[in-house]
């Protein structure tokens, strides 16, 4: 989303971003598949419908936003137009191009962007005001979480 907005960037702040983009798809993969394989943490039930509700839909978010960017930036990286480095030089192998489905996969990764970093500021607000304002524990028992599925 933001580096796209920026027209100057320069090749090392964009080589940056596909190295991590690629490097962290093991990680981001794994971390996907084992909050849905262990589920969420039930919500708390002192906390108001509304807020149960909300948190459970930025998880599900957060989630489907992940999911979507890092398919959507592997396709660019590996199938995209032009070539695509990591920070050491070296270039990333083509497995083929996207061809007319470029635009598609372009605005895809762009709205999977927006959303997660929509998801994160809805995430960190939920947490200052639980943490700050309620100080209710909800942080530490997001830290600490004693029952699996946490």
């Amino acid at each position: 989303m933001l580096i796209g907005q920026w027209q100057d960037a320069p090749d090392f702040v964009y080589d940056l971003h596909v190295t991590v983009g690629v490097l962290g798809a093991a990680i981001i993969v794994w971390r996907i598949a084992n909050r849905l394989g262990r589920g969420f943490a039930p919500g708390n039930p002192a906390h108001a419908a509304w807020e149960r509700m909300l948190a459970r839909a930025v998880q599900w978010l957060f989630l489907i936003a992940l999911s979507t960017s890092l398919l959507t930036g592997l396709l660019k990286a590996f199938m995209g137009g032009g070539s695509q480095y990591f920070l050491w030089g070296s270039e990333l192998p083509r497995l083929g191009r996207l061809g007319d489905l470029s635009a598609t996969v372009d605005a895809v990764h762009s709205i999977g962007s927006m959303i997660l970093f929509t998801a994160l500021i809805l995430h960190v607000a939920g947490a200052l005001k639980h943490s700050v304002l309620q100080r209710d524990g909800t942080l530490m028992r997001i830290l600490k979480p004693s029952r699996p599925g946490k």
